[in-house]
C-alpha cells in the first residue's frame, strides 16, 4: 500500500504541474510533427533554367523539375536570389550544371531530375560537370551544414549555462539580497550579461578555433568575423536564457525548455533542408534567432561574405538581444524569491 501512497503522490504532483504535463504529451507530438513535415517534403521539384538542351532531353526534365525562362546572363543573380535552384547548359556532349552550392539537398534534387529526364531519352552516360557558385565540387555535407553546428552548439550550451545559472542565484536568494540594495534592476541585468557572456566569449572562441583549425572545416571568410557572429549569436542565447529562467522553479524545469525553444531552432536553422517547403512553413524559421545565425555563419564561411554583407541577419540578432534584455529588466521587476 506504501508504494501506491508513493506512486499517488508523483501523480498528483504532476497534475499539478502544467509545464511538465505539456512536455511530456505536447511537446512530442509538435515536434513529430516538425519533423515528419520537413523530412518528408513532397512537392521536391527543383525550378532550373535550361540552356542549349536538346529539346528531347528537356521534355525528359520537365517532368521531374520546373523550367523557367532567364537570360544566360542572369544566372549567378538569379541563384544569389534563390530564385531559381539551378541552371542546366550543354555543350560539346557535357551538361553543366550550375548550383548555388550550399544546400546539399537542392543540388542533389537537380542531378537527379536531370539524369531521370536523360534516362528517358538514352540509358547511355552523359558527362556531367557540377559547377557551384560558392564552396567547391567535392564539398562534403558536414562543410554545407558546419557552421550551422558552430551556432548551434554555441547557443544551446550558452542558453542551458544562463538559465540554470539565473535559477540557482535566485534558489540560493542571491538574487533577492541584490534587489533590496539600492543596485538597480538594469545594473543587475547587465552585470549578469557581462558576467556570463565571459565564459560565452570564451566559448564561442574555442568552438570556432577548434571547428576551424582542428577539424578542417570549410571556411573561405575572416576566423574573426566568426567569432563575431558566433558571439552575438551566444549573446541572444545568454539573454533568452536569462529570461526564460524567471519561469522556472527550478534547474529541471529550464532543462524543459530545450525541445521547446531549442530543438525547432535546429530544424529550421539549415541542417535540414527546407528549400522545398511551402512558404508558410518557412516563416516559422523567421522568427528563430539561429536562423539569422546560421545564415550569417554561412555567409561568411562558405560565401566568402563579409560582416557589412550580412547587416541584415546580424541586425535581426541584434534586436532580438536588446528585446530579451529589455524584457529581462521589465521581469526582474516583479521577481519573488521561490
Amino acid at each position: 500500500m506504501r508504494v501506491f501512497a508513493i506512486a499517488k503522490r508523483i501523480i498528483k504532483q504532476f497534475l499539478k504541474d502544467k509545464r511538465s504535463l505539456a512536455m511530456i504529451f505536447v511537446a512530442p507530438i509538435v515536434l513529430l510533427f516538425l519533423f515528419s513535415y520537413i523530412l518528408q517534403q513532397d512537392d521536391s521539384k527543383p525550378t532550373v533554367a535550361l540552356f542549349n538542351v536538346p529539346s528531347v532531353i528537356e521534355n525528359g526534365i520537365k517532368d521531374y523539375a520546373k523550367i523557367v525562362d532567364i537570360k544566360q546572363s542572369a544566372i549567378n543573380k538569379e541563384l544569389k536570389d534563390k530564385k531559381i535552384d539551378g541552371a542546366i547548359s550543354f555543350s560539346q556532349n557535357q551538361f553543366t550544371v550550375k548550383v548555388e552550392g550550399t544546400d546539399g539537398k537542392v543540388t542533389a534534387s537537380i542531378m537527379k531530375s536531370l539524369q531521370d529526364g536523360m534516362k528517358k531519352v538514352t540509358p547511355s552516360p552523359v558527362n556531367i560537370n557540377i559547377d557551384p557558385l560558392y564552396g567547391k565540387k567535392d564539398m562534403s555535407s558536414f562543410d554545407t551544414i558546419g557552421p550551422v553546428f558552430i551556432g548551434f552548439f554555441s547557443f544551446l550550451f550558452v542558453f542551458i549555462l544562463a538559465g540554470i545559472s539565473f535559477v540557482r542565484e535566485r534558489l540560493t536568494t542571491t538574487l533577492e539580497r541584490l534587489l533590496v540594495t539600492p543596485v538597480k534592476r538594469w545594473e543587475i541585468v547587465f552585470g549578469y550579461i557581462l558576467g556570463f557572456g565571459f565564459f560565452a566569449l570564451i566559448q564561442s572562441l574555442l568552438i570556432t578555433i577548434f571547428s576551424i583549425n582542428v577539424l578542417n572545416m570549410y571556411n573561405v571568410g575572416a576566423a574573426w568575423q566568426v567569432c563575431v557572429v558566433n558571439i552575438l549569436l551566444s549573446l541572444t542565447a545568454l539573454t533568452l536564457g536569462m529570461l526564460l529562467s524567471a519561469y522556472a522553479h527550478n534547474e529541471f524545469q529550464v532543462v524543459q525548455f530545450i525541445p521547446v525553444i531549442v530543438v525547432p531552432q535546429l530544424l529550421f536553422s539549415g541542417i535540414f533542408s527546407t528549400a522545398f517547403l511551402p512558404n508558410w512553413f518557412q516563416y516559422v524559421g523567421k522568427v528563430l534567432p539561429l536562423t539569422y545565425g546560421a545564415e550569417a555563419l554561412r555567409g561568411i564561411m562558405i560565401k566568402g561574405q563579409s560582416l557589412t554583407e550580412n547587416i541584415q541577419p546580424l541586425g535581426v540578432l541584434l534586436i532580438f538581444s536588446l528585446c530579451f534584455v529589455t524584457l529581462n529588466i521589465f521581469v526582474l521587476k516583479k521577481q519573488r524569491s521561490i
